[in-house]
């Protein structure tokens, strides 16, 4: 290749096909993690026939933070990409951008590059067959022993001996040698075309483009099914007894609280306030009121105003749970749990001497609220059970009809019964610690075979393969249902089945996709640089990466010849059960 020819190796290079929308061309650039994208578009491409299509290319390109240029030898094409303000090249070399003072001249005169110097080689010196058959050295052998009789493997070796001492050395005219030289040099480099030529190879290790793909089917469960569409639905119903212990949260501290000395600070200009039972709590959550109204003086960070004031400790702490003798603590910070955060650094408390005088003596007794909090546990737990045992029910139901049933868990078929729950009532008020609650529930519901709408599922995904493609796998976990109608009372009901499999693109030569795809791609790389080569196949939509080597692996280039090119799938295959 010249040297007055660049490479563009770091560049982002699209091909656009003659017939390609304008549509597809920006919705293979959008998938690009590329910024500078170069278009290379063929004469007479639709892409370059309006230069509103240009345009609006241009500015949604722009919304998504992409430029491109146009590289192509369409004279009008050129024109029309300069008035949409895009960049216009007419040859790889993209320092040779197109202007409106140069879009008057050939652009075919662009494309003009010099013959690749094995394209100009005289094959007038290649070797030619001898003229009579080489003579191996059982023929010699034989040949020996006609002429005589006595002839042995020692008499042999003492001729080549013989041969060999009285051998005179051989001289060539300059002529002669010339010609040898130049023979041999000719021969040297015809051996170097045949190996540049037959030798070199590529193997391109390609990774398909994979998809997930969904089929959606419509299902009828009955109990007694007549088309194909159809399966057995299987009824099932259980009940289940459960005992509750619930703790009783009534507390009442019979105790005394701790009390003590607490003086407020305030460093704000203003004087702040506080009405009597205003909340003073520690980080540990205990806390203590004021007794009666007060005012803070205003003050100032350095000279704060201050004001000390008796508190009591409450029943319970910021949690709910009694204090008693745990508010008999040291010396402390106290902040206003009632303020907002950002100001309570301005108006705190501070104790220098302990709270004194807290005692425990708590009491349980059983409230309203324990029963309503015990009933409603006890019906979130009787259903969790129930529907663990329906379950339960139905893999024994399909162990016993060897299936591999599965229940249809959805509002609509699993019909709860009423939660029948025995609450203690005469324990309420009383000074207890916990007390039992009953309760009953019934669920009923209906089950499938999973394995027969698994195959009923797959047959309908693989009906629908894309053509260049193949599902390779069907994910049996990805089942999932919705039910559109249900007859409880007759049992029927109708539902719609999802699938999901993975479809990728045919890679492989054996494949019809595949045969195409090696046949595109070997025509479009041969003879081109590595990088060229990886550019183009990696914008293929087929292709999600793609691994290039080469033999020998100096070479720079593909293989001109296409059938030196191999092609591999990274594809495991196809893998459905």
């Amino acid at each position: 290749m010249s040297d007055s020819i660049k490479k563009v190796s770091k560049k982002k290079i699209l091909f656009v096909q003659i017939d390609e929308e304008i549509t597809s061309v920006f919705t293979k650039i959008e998938k690009l993690p590329y910024k500078e994208i170069y278009l290379v578009v063929p004469k007479r491409a639709v892409l370059l026939q309006s230069v509103v299509n240009l345009k609006i290319l241009k500015q949604k390109l722009e919304e998504i933070d992409k430029n491109i240029a146009i590289i192509t030898n369409d004279p009008n094409g050129m024109k029309l990409a300069l008035q949409a303000e895009l960049k216009v090249f007419d040859q790889w070399d993209l320092g040779s951008e197109l202007t409106p003072e140069k879009e008057e001249r050939d652009p075919n005169s662009a494309l003009v590059k010099p013959i690749a110097a094995t394209q100009n080689d005289v094959e007038e010196n290649l070797p030619s067959r001898l003229p009579k058959k080489k003579s191996s050295i059982f023929e010699v052998v034989r040949d020996l022993k006609h002429k005589d009789k006595g002839f042995s493997l020692r008499s042999y070796m003492a001729d080549m001996k013989k041969n060999r001492l009285e051998r005179q050395p051989i001289h060539l005219s300059p002529g002669k040698k010339k010609w040898l030289a130049a023979f041999l040099l000719v021969s040297a480099v015809v051996f170097f075309i045949v190996i540049y030529v037959a030798l070199p190879g590529a193997t391109l290790i390609i990774e398909p483009t994979a998809d997930v793909v969904s089929k959606g089917v419509n299902v009828n469960l009955d109990a007694t099914p007549n088309d194909e569409d159809s399966l057995v639905a299987y009824p099932l119903e259980t009940e289940v007894s459960q005992t509750l212990t619930h703790a009783a949260t009534g507390i009442e501290n019979i105790g005394t609280n701790a009390s003590g000395t607490l003086t407020i600070v305030n460093e704000e200009s203003i004087s702040h306030p506080l009405v009597a039972q205003t909340r003073f709590q520690t980080e540990n959550g205990i806390v203590f009121r004021i007794q009666e109204d007060v005012t803070v003086p205003g003050g100032t960070p350095e000279n704060p105003g201050k004001l000390e004031v008796t508190v009591v400790a409450d029943d319970t702490d910021a949690s709910g749970v009694p204090v008693g003798d745990r508010g008999n603590i040291e010396p402390s910070r106290f902040f206003l749990p009632a303020l907002l955060e950002d100001t309570r650094d301005s108006l705190y408390g501070v104790s220098t001497t302990p709270m004194t005088g807290g005692t425990s003596d708590i009491l349980t007794r059983v409230s309203e609220e324990d029963f309503v909090a015990a009933q409603a546990q006890l019906e979130a737990e009787l259903k969790e059970t129930v529907l663990a045992n329906l379950r339960k029910e139905v893999l024994s139901l399909g162990n016993s009809k060897g299936l591999n049933l599965k229940l249809v868990e959805d509002t609509a078929t699993l019909q709860f019964g009423t939660v029948e729950v025995d609450l203690p009532y005469e324990l309420l008020g009383q000074e207890v610690d916990t007390f039992e609650v009953k309760g009953t529930l019934t669920l009923s519901g209906v089950a499938y075979d999973s394995d027969a709408l698994y195959e009923l599922l797959k047959t309908e995904l693989l009906s629908v393969q894309t053509p260049g493609k193949q599902i390779i796998s069907v994910d049996k976990d990805s089942i999932s249902l919705s039910v559109l109608e249900a007859n409880v009372p007759a049992g029927q009901y109708k539902i719609t089945a999802q699938i999901q499999g993975v479809e990728e693109y045919e890679i492989d030569a054996d494949l019809e996709g595949g045969a195409e795809l090696n046949k595109k791609i070997k025509e479009h790389i041969a003879g081109k640089t590595i990088e060229e080569a990886e550019a183009y196949i990696q914008n293929l939509p087929e292709v999600n990466s793609v691994e290039i080597k080469v033999w020998p692996v100096w070479s720079p280039t593909i293989p001109s010849l296409p059938d030196n090119i191999k092609i591999k799938s990274l594809s495991e295959g196809v893998q459905i059960e």
